[in-house]
């Protein structure tokens, strides 16, 4: 059976240097939850074989963390 799964981004900085929403980073938090969430997912068979994420920095940096928990996605 198909499966989606959506994951929101970790916690973010409250602010980015450049003022601007898009590239705000992960918190340190953010950036362990992530790598957590990463864990506890493969552990449990969801393993994406496919992510499509954001360009925003905090979203791309989620990824990042988690996705070492996946080594077939691409």
């Amino acid at each position: 059976m198909d499966r989606l799964i959506l994951m929101r981004h970790g916690k973010a900085e409250q602010h980015a240097a450049s003022g601007g929403d898009f590239e705000r980073a992960l918190a340190p938090r953010g950036q362990n939850d992530a790598a957590l969430m990463g864990k506890v997912l493969a552990q449990a068979g969801l393993s994406p074989d496919l992510a499509l994420v954001s360009a925003a920095r905090r979203t791309r940096e989620t990824w990042d963390a988690a996705a070492p928990a996946f080594p077939k996605a691409r």
